[in-house]
């Protein structure tokens, strides 16, 4: 099952969106939580488009594939998500994608 989230997050105390070793990222946060809140080991978080260091989003979109029975739904999702992320990252939106949507490549 696909889940699309849309983010917002202030990068300022961030070293960008890519995941780097010994380095405070959001996509490690993001992921951090994922593994946390829905139980999924190392889940691959795709996202429209990476930022650098101390670049702020609004509308950050990304996805997720997740076994089913982890999902428990957008608003459960996104508050679960929030409760563990810090309050620099913020999940706007939680919601199973369309078909055949990508972050990357549905991008507008």
């Amino acid at each position: 099952m696909r889940i699309r989230l849309d983010l917002a997050y202030d990068g300022g105390r961030f070293h960008g969106w890519a995941t780097q070793p010994g380095l405070r990222t959001v996509q490690g946060e993001l992921t951090a939580a994922i593994e946390r809140v829905l139980r999924v080991p190392q889940p691959r978080v795709v996202v429209a488009g990476r930022t650098d260091t101390g670049v702020h989003a609004l509308g950050q979109v990304c996805h997720v594939d997740l076994p089913g029975p982890a999902w428990p739904g957008g608003a459960t999702a996104a508050r679960r998500l929030n409760a563990v992320l810090p309050d620099d990252v913020s999940v706007r939106t939680a919601e199973v994608a369309p078909a055949g949507f990508d972050a990357r490549f549905s991008a507008l």
